[in-house]
């Protein structure tokens, strides 16, 4: 019985362990006090052109964007522009003007889902990477809950890829992403994740606009 108990005790003590990363490969993007208050979306062809109004409490500002897939299926998102708004008072009538430009804010009526991706460091040994997958566990589940006992959503899936990857379908995406926040700032992991929104344009299509960091231009891979 002896014998048994210290394998077991390894194991458990494997099974507990969680891998975070240390490499910091999105700070140059990070503006974590930026929050986008509403997004537009127009598809053109194979593009997805969006137009989003942010704020930090002291500023307010317009960008402009395209996302797109390339060949090999990656997700691509660019700034075409970046408007700063010297006056607040003036949201109703740029929603106003967004939809009178063929901007609606869902392209496809269906769930909203938040795709959460904590991104690994450029290497990893196998031991790291047992401790990532439990990290993802970890975080997926107490986002999962506060979720849940706010009544804004659920988690749905999650695997192993380009990243940790974290799917939740959301009922309010405001608050809900507020929660998502919280918790990642409480596991100090706002260096190293990707907050994507499924954008539909059909039934089983879609393509992913970037929300965090909200200065993120570059690739997002779902896989």
């Amino acid at each position: 019985m002896k014998n048994l108990l210290l394998p077991l005790l390894l194991l458990g003590l494997l099974t507990d362990c969680t891998y975070r990363p240390k490499e910091k490969r999105l700070t140059k993007f990070k503006n974590e006090h930026s929050q986008i208050l509403e997004s537009f979306y127009k598809k053109t062809n194979d593009t997805i052109e969006f137009k989003r109004i942010l704020t930090d409490g002291a500023t307010s500002k317009i960008q402009s964007g395209y996302i797109f897939l390339d060949d090999n299926t990656l997700t691509h998102q660019k700034f075409s522009s970046v408007q700063q708004l010297t006056n607040a008072n003036i949201f109703d009538s740029l929603k106003t003007q967004f939809k009178a430009d063929g901007f609606a804010e869902k392209l496809f009526d269906d769930r909203d889902v938040m795709f959460v991706q904590i991104v690994p460091d450029s290497a990893m040994d196998e031991e790291d990477a047992s401790g990532f997958i439990n990290l993802r566990h970890n975080i997926e589940e107490e986002i999962d809950a506060r979720l849940k006992t706010n009544n804004l959503g659920e988690w749905f899936a999650g695997d192993m890829g380009a990243g940790a990857n974290m799917l939740f379908f959301v009922d309010d995406w405001t608050p809900a992403m507020e929660i998502v926040m919280e918790v990642l700032r409480e596991e100090n992991l706002l260096d190293h994740v990707l907050i994507t929104k499924r954008i539909a344009t059909a039934k089983n299509e879609w393509n992913y606009e970037i929300v965090y960091p909200t200065e993120y231009e570059g690739i997002f891979n779902e896989i």
